[in-house]
C-alpha cells in the first residue's frame, strides 16, 4: 500500500509539472483535493486556471500502471457513464506511459490523459482549453516485450483468423482455424484481451473483435521487410512483366502482396514495388528472370517467417493474392506510401465488411 501511495504521489507531482508546461502564458494548475465523485474516480484533482483567474476542476485518475482493457473497463460501462456524468467534472488520466491502443480507448470515450513521455490530449469547454501532443510511441521503460502475444510469426495467423471470421467462437475454435495449439491461442488471446482488443464473456468465448485495431496493431509490430527474410531485385523487362509470368505459371507457394496487391482494392497512387511471398524466392527469382540489386530495385522477394500469410489467399486471372487482412498488415509494417496504402484498404474493409468476412457459422471449424 505504501508503494502504491508513493507512487501515486510521485506522478501527480510529475503530472502537475507537465501540465504546467503545456499550458497557454499566465494560465495556472494546482493541485488539490475534494470529496470522491464516485467508483472509478479518485478525490485528488487538477485546478486550472485562465489569465482572468476564471478555472475548473479536472479529476485526477493516477495510473501508475494500466492496461486498455483495465480503461475501458473504467470508461466504456454504462455504470462508468453514469458515475461521470454524476461528477460534473472533467476527468484526466495520468500516467508515466499510455500505450497508442490505451489512447484510443481514452479518446473513444472522450476522456483526457497526460503522459510523462509527452502524449496528451486535453479538451475543456470553460475555460476554453484545447491541448493535443505526442510523445514516445512504445513504452520508454517497458516491464515486458510490449509486442508479446502479437508479433511471433504464429501469431500472425491468430490475428489473421480473429480478423476473417465474425465472432463468437471458442479458443478450440480460433485454434482449429487457425492451426495452433489451444494453449499457445489461449495465451495469444490474453495477451490481446489486456490490450481492449478482443472481449470475452465469462465462459472464455470470444464475443467482439476490435478488428481494423487489430490489424494495425500486428502492422505496427512485424516490419514487412525483415533483411534477413527479403531479397530486392530488378525485373529487366518491368514489374508488369514479372505479373505475366506469375500468371503463366503454377499458382503454388508464392502470393503478391503489398502496393499492387493493395491498388487491387483501392488504389492510392500507380503501384511501383512488387512484393511477392515466396517459400523458394531463389527459385522463383531465376523463373521470373529478375536482377539481384541492392538499390534501384522495383521487386522483393519476401520468405514468409509463417506460411499463415497464405491463408485465404485467392486466385484471380491466375495470380495469387493475399487476404485484404493480410494486405493491411504488410502495407502498415511496410515502407515509403505503404502504410497509407494499408490505410486505404482498410477503409475498404471497413465499408464491406459483408464482402470479406465469414460468420463463424460459416468458417470450417
Amino acid at each position: 500500500m505504501t508503494d502504491r501511495t508513493n507512487s501515486d504521489t510521485t506522478l501527480m507531482t510529475a503530472a502537475l509539472t507537465a501540465l504546467e508546461e503545456l499550458l497557454p502564458p499566465q494560465w495556472q494548475v494546482e493541485r488539490a483535493q475534494g470529496p470522491a465523485q464516485g467508483k472509478d474516480l479518485v478525490d485528488e484533482h487538477f485546478y486550472v486556471k485562465d489569465r482572468s483567474g476564471s478555472g475548473r476542476a479536472l479529476l485526477v485518475d493516477a495510473r501508475p500502471q494500466t492496461t486498455p482493457a483495465e480503461l475501458e473497463r473504467s470508461y466504456t460501462s454504462s455504470l462508468a457513464r453514469r458515475i461521470r456524468a454524476d461528477a460534473g467534472s472533467p476527468i484526466l488520466v495520468i500516467a508515466p506511459y499510455l500505450s497508442p491502443r490505451s489512447r484510443t480507448v481514452l479518446e473513444k470515450a472522450e476522456i483526457n490523459y497526460l503522459d510523462l513521455t509527452g502524449n496528451a490530449r486535453i479538451a475543456i469547454d470553460y475555460p476554453g482549453l484545447s491541448i493535443l501532443t505526442q510523445g514516445a510511441q512504445r513504452d520508454p521503460t517497458p516491464r515486458k516485450r510490449p509486442d508479446r502475444g502479437i508479433a511471433g510469426p504464429v501469431a500472425g495467423r491468430i490475428v489473421r483468423t480473429l480478423a476473417d471470421v465474425e465472432p463468437p467462437y471458442s479458443v478450440k475454435d480460433i485454434a482449429a482455424l487457425a492451426d495452433v495449439s489451444p494453449g499457445y491461442c489461449s495465451r495469444t488471446l490474453q495477451a490481446l484481451e489486456r490490450e481492449a482488443l478482443v472481449r470475452r464473456n465469462s465462459r472464455g468465448t470470444v464475443e467482439e473483435v476490435d478488428w481494423p485495431a487489430l490489424l494495425r496493431r500486428r502492422g505496427s509490430a512485424v516490419p514487412l521487410f525483415d533483411p534477413r527474410r527479403t531479397k530486392a531485385y530488378i525485373a529487366r523487362s518491368g514489374t508488369q512483366r514479372v505479373l505475366e509470368t506469375l500468371a503463366a505459371g503454377d499458382d503454388a507457394g508464392y502470393a503478391v502482396t503489398g502496393s499492387f496487391a493493395a491498388a487491387r482494392i483501392r488504389a492510392v497512387t500507380a503501384p511501383v514495388g512488387l512484393t511477392v511471398y515466396s517459400v523458394q524466392p531463389d527459385g522463383i527469382a531465376d523463373t521470373l528472370g529478375l536482377l539481384s540489386a541492392e538499390e534501384g530495385s522495383d521487386v522483393r522477394l519476401v520468405l514468409p517467417a509463417d506460411e499463415g500469410v497464405f491463408d485465404r489467399s485467392t486466385v484471380v486471372d491466375g495470380i495469387r493474392w493475399v487476404a485484404p487482412s493480410q494486405i493491411v498488415v504488410d502495407c502498415l509494417g511496410g515502407s515509403g506510401r505503404m502504410p497509407q496504402e494499408g490505410d486505404a484498404v482498410l477503409e475498404w474493409m471497413i465499408e464491406h465488411e459483408n464482402e470479406w468476412r465469414v460468420p463463424a457459422a460459416e468458417a470450417a471449424i
